[in-house]
């Protein structure tokens, strides 16, 4: 089923939706973000947050009912916490969508509607996870509120993945350059904002600490000026992922 064709269904189900719940794990988690951030900024009365997973089973919030849509996510559909949050959310009446790279994987079959997602193809398969759950926070809201800026959302959506494979192949020397200037670098801190927050998390945690083992933390760049700016050094290595949102200015 397509984004719309879920939302659609989920509709006719479920006339009523008070809360979008977005959970999973590690990369997975960030990549629920900017759907999560969507919601939050454009919707007047749906309610959005964000969980790991774990903590959604531990702490379930009290409004997960019929009245909410959680989406779950995990690349592979296998990581048990997010299996388990999937699980706990459909017993407690919730309509789970999940979002997955593994057609009947354990995580699929936990959901009442899934999102397959590609992935080896090129760099910009690797984005359609983000992307699929940014549709469908944008057909949500538009379906149960209305959405001035859907029809400009649909087209932007459609024209997403060649600039992301453009983008990438553009910054791929600098990328390369940064690899062999800065291997050696003791630490890296990662900032960023508003819809990019999470995917400096990811880049700090996953692609440098988990796959390059290189010591690394993330924070808004709004709090720059708030405590990390005390560890600005010559031989301290900062990067700030800039986005072209409303936070840009920060």
């Amino acid at each position: 089923m397509t984004v719309k064709e879920i939302v659609a269904a989920v509709k006719a189900q479920r006339p009523e939706i008070t809360s979008v719940f977005f959970v999973g794990c590690g990369a997975s988690m960030a990549e629920l973000y900017p759907g999560k951030y969507f919601l939050e900024a454009r919707a007047k009365k749906l309610r959005a947050s964000i969980y790991t997973a774990n903590e959604f089973n531990y702490s379930t919030p009290s409004s997960v009912d019929a009245s909410a849509i959680v989406v779950t996510c995990s690349l592979s559909g296998t990581t048990p916490e997010t299996v388990a949050a999937s699980k706990k959310a459909m017993e407690l009446g919730a309509t789970v969508i999940s979002v997955t790279h593994i057609d009947g994987s354990p995580l699929a079959l936990a959901s009442h509607y899934q999102i397959i997602h590609g992935f080896e193809k090129n760099y910009a398969a690797k984005m359609e996870k983000m992307t699929n759950v940014l549709a469908l926070a944008a057909e949500i809201l538009n379906t149960y509120e209305g959405y001035a800026d859907y029809d400009a959302m649909q087209d932007g959506l459609s024209k997403i993945y060649d600039i992301i494979e453009n983008a990438a192949s553009t910054v791929l020397p600098a990328a390369k350059k940064f690899a062999v200037d800065y291997k050696d670098m003791p630490i890296l801190y990662v900032m960023s904002s508003g819809a990019t927050t999470k995917v400096a998390y990811s880049f700090s945690s996953f692609l440098m600490m988990e796959m390059q083992w290189v010591n690394s933390s993330s924070f808004s760049d709004g709090e720059f000026f708030h405590g990390p700016f005390e560890m600005v050094d010559k031989d301290v290595h900062y990067l700030l992922l800039m986005n072209d949102g409303p936070t840009r200015p920060m």
